[in-house]
């Protein structure tokens, strides 16, 4: 079911997944120019194994919700979480809610982290960006593509810039339960970063072997795929039957 959720005078959308259990709620943020559309499967697949709901979402710029994506930026994004987050909070107010978030979607879930307290936080394939990019227009990265992607992989790969990266710096005061998913082919997402936000958040660990960073392209073998998204729901499922 898509919904409409008010933000600072616009409304993004979002697709609500009813699952078996009232309590559990699963937020689903996509990768950056992504769309909750191509969060189907893994939400569906969630819903299934854990009979949490879930709630997908679209980024201003990105699916249908509205604004290009050049004119947005990660700040305005990060504060359409907030308005999605209290929307939810204040219709389910006694729900547990966990967020997983993909790429992108990975590095405003861990945003989130110092504003909103939740239970279970899945990063897959989590994307970091340098602290002040935080405030550019989108428009920085599409104008110089190349160059933009050149600069951010040396940044990927810098362990001591990594270390210092302020988002990183306080995710020892997160409370819930953390799972950092790797994809063992990432060819954007680079293994410096996803250590560095394991170690950063004591989290637990799956590594996907063969998987390249954008899923949904990458894998072609249903039986994997599948494999992959039950590793998750396995772990989901501890996470929230250690909090009954």
């Amino acid at each position: 079911m898509e919904l409409k959720i008010q933000c600072a005078g616009y409304e993004i959308a979002a697709d609500w997944y009813e699952g078996a259990d009232p309590n559990k709620i699963l937020i689903v943020l996509p990768g950056y120019s992504s769309s909750k559309a191509r969060q189907k499967i893994h939400a569906e697949a969630m819903v299934q194994a854990t009979g949490t709901s879930a709630l997908v979402v679209d980024f201003s710029g990105h699916g249908n919700s509205p604004f290009e994506l050049r004119d947005t930026r990660p700040a305005q994004h990060f504060l359409e979480l907030i308005y999605v987050f209290d929307w939810l909070k204040q219709k389910y107010p006694e729900a547990t809610i966990s967020v997983s978030g993909s790429s992108y979607g990975g590095f405003m879930a861990v945003q989130l982290t110092k504003y909103r307290e939740f239970a279970n936080l899945v990063l897959r394939a989590p994307a970091i960006y340098k602290p002040d990019a935080f405030y550019d227009l989108w428009s920085m990265r599409i104008d110089n593509e190349e160059v933009y992607n050149a600069r951010m992989r040396e940044y990927r790969q810098d362990t001591e810039a990594l270390s210092k990266h302020p988002l990183l710096g306080r995710a020892a005061a997160f409370k819930g339960r953390v799972l950092v998913v790797v994809h063992g082919d990432d060819e954007i997402v680079l293994r410096p970063v996803t250590d560095a936000y394991t170690k950063a958040f004591n989290a637990d660990s799956i590594i996907a072997e063969g998987f390249s960073h954008v899923v949904d392209v990458a894998v072609r073998d249903p039986a994997k795929l599948q494999d992959y998204q039950d590793r998750i729901a396995a772990w989901l499922n501890q996470a929230q039957t250690e909090l009954s």
